[in-house]
């Protein structure tokens, strides 16, 4: 390496487009309370960066690497990890050098501090420089980085161990992950999903086995980044483990109501206060549900979890549809009064498939202000058909299913 000035950051100055900084900055999410908020860009393209690099990393110092690497403008931050990834390369059997490498990548992780700078470097440094070492360093920064780069640094590494069909350290610091309290940040079930993806090229058996072991305790980003290559198949057997449906009892009645509550809450806080009033529904509906044997209720491990009416024939209220019409005239089953404890995901999911297997048609109707429902309704398949009046003469959006 020369010691020519540093001509890596005066390169990425002179390719500074300033029309493209509005982009890159709204990309990387470094507005006021986002991820990368504060953040500066010059308004250049990685390929560009990449080409920089390739054609000046020989003559670049580390005095000069410590220069780039602590600067406010991401992309000569990301130049400097690049080129610290050709030197490593390099170096091959100077031990040394590669040692120095090293050191310097982790007495900057703070300078690390974008998705694509750890990305773009940890798995080819790190990850290569811990193959045929002690790898505990990576289960620290899962466990007890100081932020969300470090504790992403931990899980992408592995990536350098996976493609050698070394998949055992992936699978430990998922876990260490999922074990930690609170809500994990979408960054990191997007890395651990990521990883785990890619685990599960290699041993397509194991990541199910782990899956299946975990499912209600992972985050619905994670889970779905980690299912992006399973089939449909695999992904319902999974969604379905240790669920059971069955037809609601009077014994049942209790558990029900506190459901109900919890979902009158939940309601609430998400801007649908309206939808069901304080007590609905009430002791006697639910017993007449039981007594008409439309109620069900969904178990997990023996404990009920939700709640719904699955009815088969006309429904009074669907009688008369405005601003629309229903898919077609047929035979149709309606899914009513759903709930959940708020202890799993995907329950209309489970309660619509459970429902497939007797019915080609089902409908359902919500309150315009239940989003989350809307959303959940939609992503099942079902097709908005219009408005319709509930019992109460309120309006409701109303959705059918139909597998004709």
């Amino acid at each position: 390496m020369g010691e020519s000035g540093n001509i890596l950051k005066t390169r990425m100055m002179q390719q500074a487009n300033p029309l493209q900084v509005e982009g890159l900055s709204r990309f990387f999410k470094t507005g006021k309370g986002q991820y990368g908020e504060g953040d500066l860009f010059l308004g250049i393209k990685v390929p560009v960066t990449r080409a920089i690099v390739k054609e000046c990393w020989t003559d670049v110092s580390f005095s000069g690497l410590e220069e780039c690497i602590t600067s406010p403008y991401h992309e000569i931050r990301l130049a400097a990890l690049l080129c610290l990834v050709r030197i490593f390369k390099s170096a091959r059997k100077d031990n040394a050098l590669r040692q120095e490498c090293i050191d310097f990548y982790l007495s900057h992780t703070a300078n690390i501090n974008n998705w694509d700078l750890v990305d773009l470097s940890c798995y080819e440094l790190l990850g290569a420089w811990l193959v045929d070492k002690d790898r505990s360093l990576l289960h620290e920064l899962a466990q007890n980085g100081k932020t969300i780069w470090e504790q992403r640094i931990g899980i992408v590494s592995t990536m350098a161990f996976i493609r050698r069909g070394e998949l055992n350290e992936c699978f430990e610091i998922s876990d260490i992950m999922l074990a930690k309290e609170g809500k994990m940040h979408d960054l990191l079930q997007k890395a651990c999903g990521w990883l785990l993806r890619e685990a599960g090229k290699r041993d397509l058996n194991r990541l199910v086995s782990y899956l299946q072991q975990r499912w209600d305790r992972i985050p619905a980003t994670m889970r779905r980044y980690a299912c992006e290559k399973l089939d449909e198949e695999t992904i319902q057997s999974l969604r379905q483990r240790n669920v059971l449906i069955r037809k609601s009892t009077n014994e049942d009645i209790e558990r029900m109501m506190e459901i109900f509550a919890h979902a009158r809450k939940f309601m609430a806080s998400t801007s649908n206060p309206d939808q069901w009033a304080e007590n609905y529904p009430g002791r006697e509906l639910l017993l007449h549900d039981i007594e008409k044997s439309d109620s069900f209720v969904m178990l997990q491990d023996g404990r009920i979890i939700a709640t719904f009416v699955l009815r088969s024939g006309d429904d009074p209220t669907y009688k008369v549809i405005y601003d629309g019409a229903w898919q077609d005239d047929g035979p149709y089953a309606t899914i009513h009064r759903i709930a959940s404890d708020g202890s799993r995901n995907g329950i209309l999911h489970l309660a619509v498939q459970f429902a497939l297997k007797k019915y080609r048609s089902i409908r359902i109707d919500t309150h315009r202000d239940n989003r989350v429902m809307r959303t959940a309704i939609l992503r099942e398949g079902f097709r908005y058909c219009g408005i319709i009046n509930c019992w109460n003469g309120t309006e409701r959006l109303a959705y059918q299913y139909s597998a004709h």
